[in-house]
């Protein structure tokens, strides 16, 4: 057993983050700045708002003599690296966030324990023990004569309880007592958050193996698809799932929580609960409200899972993971076979072509700055003149092709002939805006025309004086079109 245990520790101690952090040179330095942002029920940060906490504590630090000599966001980039926190992406903002992980909380907690004033021998926590205790065996027990005889015991002790208290012969809990179970309540509180976070983690765990599990299978999507269902039951059916359905459950109770509410308000009003700091009584007064927040969080996150994992099924983006996975085991192979002939630092006359895109963090890009776009130079005001029409069609006739004049040209022609081509219509009307008036015809002939046999050569007049021509294919206009017919009637 002792073995089995050195091995288990041993691999702890290589593998897990919490470990590392409390060995870690720097320890100190992440403990107390990650303890400070993420206390008393605060999950997350937006990255841009942590990363100027950190700076204004560091320069603190630098002003006092200790050796801090990078920025914030560079050690956080650190963090996130270690395991320290979790980079996650916010669907409310569009902006990248920071929380602490599992280990960094494990590691808060027992330091919170080594510097704890508060003795965890109390008679708040061994009557929170005796009380679990009681509620177990008697829960547990599947006789019902003994349960009887337990249940009739408390009843009589609830008894005995309201005759005392109708008698006026009763204690009250002395204020030390009370703020003793206060302190208690809240070290318990304490712990939730590290709870959420062990409980997210697993559920992200989980989800990962589904999906490897999914790319390992070869079988069809419905067999795929059966999976994924039964993987998504299994998410909300492993412990760290029914853990958190059945605490989930109670928060969101009305009956249940609103009671709680009471009860908080209830002991806030005492005078023994003003002499907590004031901190102790806020986290008092907010504990209700972020238990259902973090609550919230965890079970969004159950949420979420089980919709990517149907959503990675049925829009069939696993058979791409599965074709690029099989590309990957296949390179691999072919490397260990050419392994022994070549190795890795050979050169090879082989020219490859290197393809990709560099990642960068969200937090490494930089916001536009509408400023600089703005105009320094003072703005000349120019005299109102006089509009030449005949100058403004000119402009507009060297960029854009006159398909009014085209249109014109050709209801002209068929008036005149009955029947016209490209080359009837430059013939009666020469190409005023030169190519671009042969490509207007050829395009009202290919929409208001059809071909005929044969092919005919336009011509029209260059920029330089000289004579261009070229060979198309017959279209005739057609002379019913509403573009022409209307024309004509006009």
């Amino acid at each position: 057993m002792a073995t089995a245990d050195l091995h288990r520790l041993n691999r702890l101690q290589r593998e897990h983050s919490a470990w590392a952090l409390l060995r870690a040179d720097n320890a100190a330095l992440v403990l107390s700045l990650l303890g400070a942002y993420f206390d008393h029920g605060t999950r997350r940060l937006p990255a841009p708002e942590l990363f100027a906490l950190l700076d204004a504590d560091l320069q603190s630090m630098r002003d006092e003599g200790f050796d801090v000599p990078r920025t914030g966001q560079a050690y956080c980039a650190d963090w996130v690296r270690a395991g320290y926190l979790l980079r996650r992406a916010d669907t409310e903002s569009r902006e990248e966030t920071l929380e602490p992980s599992e280990s960094t909380f494990a590691a808060l907690t027992f330091v919170a324990g080594l510097t704890s004033a508060t003795s965890s021998v109390t008679e708040s926590r061994l009557t929170t023990l005796a009380g679990q205790l009681r509620d177990l065996a008697r829960d547990s027990d599947p006789r019902s004569e003994t349960r009887l005889a337990a249940l009739r015991a408390e009843r009589d002790a609830l008894d005995r309880e309201i005759a005392a208290v109708e008698s006026g012969d009763f204690s009250v809990l002395d204020e030390t007592r009370a703020v003793e179970r206060i302190r208690e309540i809240l070290a318990l509180a304490g712990e939730i958050p590290g709870d959420f976070a062990r409980v997210r983690a697993e559920l992200e765990a989980l989800n990962r193996e589904l999906r490897a599990r999914i790319l390992d299978d070869d079988g069809d999507r419905g067999n795929t698809l059966g999976e994924v269902f039964r993987g998504v039951d299994l998410i909300g059916s492993s412990d760290a799932g029914r853990s958190f359905t059945n605490f989930y459950d109670m928060i969101i109770d009305p009956e249940r929580s609103s009671q709680i509410d009471e009860w908080i308000e209830t002991v806030l009003q005492r005078s023994f609960s003003y002499d907590l700091d004031p901190d102790q009584r806020r986290r008092f007064r907010a504990l209700l409200t972020e238990m259902e927040r973090s609550g919230s969080e965890v079970h969004a996150t159950m949420t979420s899972l089980s919709r990517s994992l149907r959503h990675f099924v049925q829009s069939r983006h696993y058979e791409e993971h599965r074709r690029l996975q099989r590309l990957l085991r296949s390179a691999q192979q072919q490397a260990v076979k050419a392994a022994p002939l070549r190795r890795p630092y050979d050169v090879l006359d082989v020219e490859l072509v290197r393809i990709g895109m560099s990642i960068d963090s969200v937090a490494a890009l930089h916001l536009h700055n509408p400023a600089d776009d703005l105009v320094t130079e003072p703005v000349q005001a120019n005299e109102i003149g006089e509009v030449d029409l005949a100058d403004l069609r000119r402009i507009v006739r060297e960029s854009e092709i006159d398909m009014d004049e085209l249109a014109d040209n050709i209801t002209s022609t068929l008036r005149v002939r009955g029947s016209a081509t490209i080359a009837d219509v430059l013939r009666d009307h020469p190409a005023t805006q030169g190519l671009a008036s042969a490509v207007g015809l050829l395009v009202l002939a290919a929409e208001h025309g059809h071909l005929v046999d044969g092919i005919e050569d336009i011509g029209w007049t260059a920029p330089d004086g000289r004579l261009r021509v070229a060979m198309v294919r017959r279209r005739r206009y057609d002379p019913t079109d509403p573009v022409f017919s209307t024309e004509e009637s006009s």
